[in-house]
């Protein structure tokens, strides 16, 4: 590795080539098309979910606790930051 390759790449950042899959994109995508589906429905549940605070039925907080239960290690912020486009997937 060369110190001028260092230099050159945190002097001249280019958006593209830094953004990485979050948690929650990697874990999507590793998925079959009937879980990613689930997936999917899952979510909107989620932001159809009218409830506030100990009332909502479905959260990112949920969904996190079943992918762990299904072997899939996420937090709930993780999947939060996904669903609010602050992830490295934006």
């Amino acid at each position: 590795m060369s110190e001028g390759g260092l230099v050159e790449d945190l002097l001249t950042r280019e958006p593209a080539s830094v953004k990485m899959q979050c948690g929650f994109t990697r874990i999507y995508n590793s998925l079959s098309a009937k879980e990613q589906t689930a997936i999917d429905s899952a979510l909107e549940r989620i932001e159809n979910d009218t409830g506030a605070g100990r009332a909502r039925v479905y959260s990112y907080s949920w969904l996190s606790e079943v992918l762990k239960k299904n072997g899939h290690q996420i937090s709930s912020s993780t999947v939060a930051r996904h669903m609010t486009k602050r992830c490295g997937c934006e």
